[in-house]
């Protein structure tokens, strides 16, 4: 029988005194007397590191209700990876007397369930992000909000960002937030597509961390994904395990938590909410708060050595205490997933790191995609890549879509050999028309198990267009050439992810002109190139990413 420590209801988050600590030690909960049974964090290492942001500065009013409601008619200025210290990332954790490391290639697709209710609708993100002010506070004078990390706007994107300082905020709330960061979120899934195993299931796991005072952190139900469908979504679950609220002092298995003294990290940090059809996120509250973490291994999730899994769902401590998988998969299930979840039982602030964990190679993880990049080029459509951790008899395909929905297999093989590394490339010589091509990475291991790449686009050069530019992936300040032009004077506008845009003017010389990236160079990033000329807008443009390097 599991026995679980009493629930403390989630109170009003309070101001704590920001410390840069990297190291954190946790201590535990609760009491399991059974034979495997979630263990608290007791430290981690961390550092920080540079990351570039998307979207670098923009104005706007805070969000309302909330407790920047004193000030809801002031615009404040939002600017993001202020500095060098941006990205807090996790390195290595310690918990029952174990030292865990993040599992190479062990990246995972983080997908939401949401159910609409009476308080929130649509496609609702709610994040937090650190400041860099010394401690948060509620309708700064200063006019101006800046962030350590880059600016991310999509729970999903967050929540596998592998990050300390960002993640989500009342993750599994209905309603009776005073802030109304009420979410319609009723479960995540942290699925690893090409599944995981181990020989020693008490040597891996996953942990997940909660931003949140001493013994107030929240609870939760974690789960097993044992099979996906055709679609990649879970298939059956394994039993559902609960997490208390709280944590107590004496190391006694569940959430870990220290005093500052012991060497806690606090976070000044900021929540921040984008409903469905506005543009930008923006300042719902402020809260100064620390981190707390807990580990569940394989075996305390019900996987047996060699058993195969795909990785962990966590959803709200309410509802069905012990809910059978066919009861999980249905989320109009009210009895399961209760869309009036208050913040005691749904107010996890769910941290940017989620993944699985080992304390060596004791994991099969799946294949890596290294690298997956298209650029458009004189003889057509070039598309390489490089994958990790291939093993014999997998299938490497590359797939193809005129509407991003339809794929068809334009090149396949199979692997003979394992190794680490694992270069390819096609030329796509059949890009015509002046529409927009997708094209993915599908990897097929003996079992049937499929794993896919994300979605890469090339642009037509048919009739309405005729004209083209190559590379598509270019480092900054690098040239890029255009071709198919009549000869003259044109201008080429760079237009970002938020709308907004740089020009450059260029000539044409015998349908050829090199183009200049404006002054002062773009930052990384996705771009969409224009051409224009003679006030006309040419038919069509070009999607442009610039690395990092």
């Amino acid at each position: 029988m599991e026995v679980l420590c009493g629930y403390n209801p989630k109170p009003v988050k309070s101001n704590v005194h920001f410390t840069a600590s990297m190291v954190l030690l946790l201590v535990g909960c609760c009491y399991k007397p059974s034979l495997y049974g979630q263990s608290p964090v007791t430290s981690f290492s961390a550092a920080y590191v540079s990351a570039a942001s998307p979207i670098s500065s923009y104005t706007a009013l805070p969000a309302s209700p909330g407790t920047f409601s004193g000030c809801s008619s002031t615009s404040y200025l939002y600017t993001f990876s202020n500095g060098i210290s941006n990205q807090l990332k996790l390195n290595s954790f310690n918990a029952n007397g174990n030292s865990y490391f993040i599992a190479p290639a062990s990246a995972a697709t983080v997908k939401l369930r949401r159910v609409n209710n009476s308080n929130a609708t649509g496609s609702r993100n709610i994040v937090y992000m650190e400041s860099t002010a010394a401690s948060a506070s509620a309708c700064p004078g200063s006019g101006a909000l800046n962030f350590k990390p880059p600016y991310l706007d999509v729970v999903e994107t967050v929540l596998g960002a592998g990050m300390l300082n960002q993640g989500t905020d009342n993750l599994f709330t209905n309603a009776g937030n005073g802030d109304g960061n009420n979410n319609n979120i009723e479960r995540v899934d942290i699925i690893f597509a090409s599944r995981l195993n181990t020989s020693s299931p008490t040597e891996a796991g996953f942990a997940i961390f909660d931003r949140g005072n001493n013994f107030q952190h929240d609870p939760f139900k974690i789960v097993a994904i044992t099979s996906l469908d055709a679609n990649g979504d879970p298939a059956s679950f394994g039993t559902v395990k609960t997490c208390a609220g709280g944590n107590g002092s004496n190391n006694n298995g569940n959430w870990g938590h220290p005093s500052t003294l012991n060497g806690n990290l606090q976070l000044s940090a900021y929540v921040l909410r984008k409903d469905e059809a506005e543009l930008r996120l923006r300042v719902s509250s402020n809260v100064n708060q620390e981190v707390g973490g807990v580990f569940y291994t394989f075996a305390d999730l019900g996987i047996t050595a060699g058993q195969f899994l795909y990785g962990y769902a966590l959803l709200a401590a309410d509802g069905t205490v012990a809910p059978s998988s066919a009861q999980l998969l249905t989320l109009s299930n009210t009895s399961v997933y209760p869309t009036n979840t208050s913040e005691a039982q749904g107010g996890l602030d769910l941290v940017a790191v989620n993944t699985v964990f080992a304390t060596g190679s004791y994991v099969v993880l799946p294949v890596r995609i290294t690298s997956f990049t298209s650029s458009m080029q004189d003889d057509g459509g070039h598309l390489e890549w490089e994958l990790g951790n291939v093993t014999e008899d997998q299938r490497v395909s590359l797939e193809k879509s005129a509407d991003g929905t339809a794929y068809s297999n334009i090149w396949s093989d199979r692997v003979s050999m394992a190794g680490a590394s694992l270069p390819g490339e096609y030329i796509d010589k059949f890009i015509m028309g002046a529409g927009i091509y997708y094209y993915r990475l599908k990897i097929t291991d003996a079992s049937g198990s499929v794993q896919y790449s994300q979605t890469l686009t090339l642009h037509g050069n048919g009739p309405g267009k005729g004209w083209k530019i190559y590379p598509t992936m270019i480092a900054p300040r690098q040239q890029l050439k255009l071709q198919g032009i009549t000869d003259g004077y044109y201008t080429a506008i760079f237009y970002d992810m938020g709308g907004s845009y740089r020009k450059v003017a260029f000539r044409v010389l015998n349908r050829e002109a090199w183009i200049d990236q404006p002054p002062g160079g773009l930052l990384p990033g996705i771009y969409w190139l224009r051409i224009t000329g003679n006030g006309q807008a040419l038919t069509g443009g070009t999607k442009i990413f610039i690395s990092g390097w």
